[in-house]
């Protein structure tokens, strides 16, 4: 098993539609073959981080996941939408 975490903080201005946007990839994700479980969060002492918590069944899942539309989609706009890059971080389990 693959577990994958995404850290990131929106831009202000933009934090409401960072949590659309972000709400919006977990249903499509959740319904990918491979994905254990797909989950957002904010962070409880400042509303402006956030944070995703996937589970995959392997690195050919994530490999599909990032091919994926919905993903393909949601990265650029993800992107203009934040401060700074994201911290990605991808771990084995198992």
């Amino acid at each position: 098993m693959k577990i994958v975490t995404v850290s990131f903080k929106a831009k202000p201005e933009k934090r409401k539609e960072v949590i659309e946007l972000c709400l919006s990839m977990i249903e499509p994700s959740r319904a990918e073959e491979g994905c254990i479980s797909y989950n957002f969060y904010q962070d409880v002492t400042d509303s402006n981080k956030f944070f995703f918590f996937e589970e995959w069944k392997n690195q050919q899942a994530i490999d599909r996941h990032a091919d994926s539309i919905h993903y393909v989609k949601f990265l650029p706009i993800f992107q203009s939408l934040i401060v700074g890059k994201s911290n990605l971080q991808i771990r084995s389990l198992g």
